[in-house]
């Protein structure tokens, strides 16, 4: 059987891999509750089959590749972007009301404001926002189901633009091939998902980049304008971003400087300079960006200093002293994927500088600046993770990956290429596949389990269910519960947010009840309180730590006995209940001269 035929059949492999998990979501009942994993709720033949889709997809390409005159690739890519485009789109095959119950939230309230007033206000993502109105407008479909659809769609531009990148960096298309596999992964996690301006514009820079390069190769009008308004629509759409391609794009005019880069100097020289003048002009008239620098500033001189993460994680293993297995697994699904990438992305550095040194590889200036893009990118990852910059670490770290993920395939091609195999077939085949077939392997699998947030990084599925809107409506219809009340399980002013806009007046008062709802120290949890306090308790906080931490129930703040007292408990009436929203009035009677209870 020739070698045509064998990519064939493995192409045919991963289709009905796709088409099996495709039947499965199918046949799989949509949430009619709130689930805590979205990997819980299918079986686990689904993940397989769709780890497996990829895998196959880029296993044919990289076997494509090595062959001079193959197509099969292009059927396999195809099956690639698809088997990413069911991962992506689970939240709404799932039936999710939203996906995303902080910030996704609040951007639902800027589009009700854009909407009521016509106007952008204080809104310093007006892009993201004017395009969820106009798609909803042009299609009829509701706000949510637009900001559910729209990262997935912009998910596609990002892969297609990775795709003209490699073609337009690389000359040779056995080169491109040994890239493609590895770009086509869903590396970027939880960008892909849920309605987030900077999630958005991470999803642009590709484009960004691959408009830049053309720009250079054919400086035609059509290519300039494309650029320039893409360089717009980027540096609108997040302020922080706009930074980070500003340093990408200086990487880019430095690595031009390298003596051992080859490739012409770069000719867009004035699109660099637009690019901080846009940056500039539109930013600088936010309060709030300039707070947010005064913030970094002061944190970094010393003047004002807050926690920073990593401080936070070595306050939590200090304080629940969890096993070496259950850190090394929240360390592998919540950063695994970003480790793999760097350490890819170095080894390739460190080869390429030995083969320079050596007169044996002449990099380009786009390797050039994708290396320094890791090293600058994932170091800055780092100095956020250990100060407290605001920023989380893996906004610079999402930035780094977009440059290792293309130096990955890269590696590869050099050392197909560059290694002087032993019985050149036989080393490749006992060499150089197994290592190609294991980093492809591990990069689907990781990629794809951490994609979402879930019990497995020690994380909730940020799923929001119709009850819990339902729920949050009829408490805003009780004005007075706005006052004093206390919630698990659900944040009430990102609900405020969506149903009355940001820029409205009324805040919640919310709070925490106490731990264990006191019944440790207290008989009744009235006894508490010196005022009478809504409590809102939801099925998402009932089951967050038997989910979250099954093996540590000594350190669980509420438990299911517990919330059994709490029904039980005469100073607390149920109000409202309706399977996943519980809404509860607690009648205070500290100051009714009430004794505390022991147990």
């Amino acid at each position: 059987m020739s070698r045509a035929r064998h990519l064939e059949l493995l192409t045919l492999l991963g289709t009905g891999l796709l088409i099996l998990a495709v039947a499965v979501v199918s046949a799989v009942p949509s949430a009619t509750k709130y689930e805590i994993s979205i990997y819980g709720a299918l079986p686990s033949y689904f993940w397989v089959s769709i780890v497996g889709a990829l895998f196959v997809g880029g296993l044919v390409i990289l076997l494509s590749a090595a062959e001079p005159a193959d197509t099969t690739w292009q059927p396999a890519l195809a099956l690639m972007i698809l088997s990413n485009l069911v991962l992506f789109l689970m939240p709404f095959l799932r039936g999710y009301q939203m996906y995303g119950r902080e910030d996704p939230m609040s951007h639902l309230g800027y589009i009700r404001d854009f909407v009521v007033t016509g106007e952008i206000g204080a809104n310093i993502y007006p892009p993201a926002h004017v395009l969820a109105v106009t798609v909803s407008d042009a299609t009829g479909l509701d706000w949510m189901t637009v900001v559910m659809v729209l990262s997935p769609v912009f998910s596609l531009l990002y892969y297609g633009a990775m795709f003209y990148l490699l073609r337009t960096v690389f000359d040779s298309r056995r080169e491109m091939l040994f890239g493609i596999p590895f770009v086509m992964l869903p590396v970027l996690r939880f960008a892909h998902l849920g309605f987030r301006p900077f999630a958005l514009s991470i999803m642009l820079i590709p484009f960004s980049l691959y408009l830049l390069f053309k720009s250079d190769q054919s400086a035609t009008p059509a290519t300039r304008t494309a650029f320039v308004i893409v360089l717009f629509a980027q540096t609108f759409y997040h302020p922080l971003t706009a930074l980070f391609v500003i340093g990408v794009f200086v990487l880019y005019r430095g690595s031009n400087h390298v003596p051992s880069m080859g490739g012409p100097f770069p000719t867009t020289k004035n699109l660099f300079s637009l690019s901080v003048a846009l940056f500039a002009v539109w930013y600088t008239q936010y309060a709030g960006i300039l707070l947010r620098f005064k913030r970094i500033y002061t944190t970094l001189f010393g003047v004002d200093q807050g926690e920073p993460p990593v401080a936070a994680y070595q306050q939590t293993i200090q304080e629940s002293s969890p096993a070496l297995i259950d850190i090394l697994r929240v360390i592998l699904f919540k950063y695994g994927v970003e480790f793999m990438l760097f350490g890819l992305g170095f080894t390739f550095t460190v080869a390429a500088a030995a083969l320079v040194w050596k007169g044996r590889y002449v990099p380009t200036p786009h390797l050039g600046m994708f290396t320094g893009t890791v090293v600058v990118f994932s170091f800055g990852g780092l100095l956020f993770l250990v100060s407290d910059l605001i920023v989380p670490p893996n906004r610079p770290f999402q930035i780094a990956k977009i440059g290792a993920i293309i130096l990955v395939g890269q590696l590869l091609y050099v050392g197909w290429i560059k290694i002087d195999w032993s019985e050149r077939r036989i080393g490749r085949t006992v060499g150089f596949w197994p290592t190609a077939v294991v980093v492809l392997l591990l990069l689907a699998s990781l990629s794809t389990f951490s994609v979402y947030k879930s019990p497995l990084s020690s994380e909730r599925n940020p799923q929001v269910t119709e009850m819990e809107l339902e729920g949050s409506a009829w408490l805003m219809g009780h004005g007075e519960a706005t006052e004093n009340l206390d919630r698990f399980g659900i944040t009430f002013h990102r609900h405020h947010d969506y149903r009355n806009g940001v820029q409205t007046s009324d805040n919640f008062d919310e709070g925490t009840p106490p731990s264990h709802f006191n019944y440790t120290t207290r008989q009744y949890l009235g006894s508490s309180y010196d005022s009478d306090h809504y409590l809102t308790i939801t099925r998402k906080g009932r089951i967050t730590y038997p989910e979250l931490f099954p093996g540590y129930r000594d350190r669980w703040r509420y438990t299911p006995g517990d919330f059994d007292r709490l029904e039980r408990d005469q100073t607390v009436n149920r109000l409202y209940d309706n399977g996943d929203y519980t809404q509860y009035l607690v009648n205070a009677t500290a100051n009714d001269g009430a004794t505390a209870s022991p147990n």
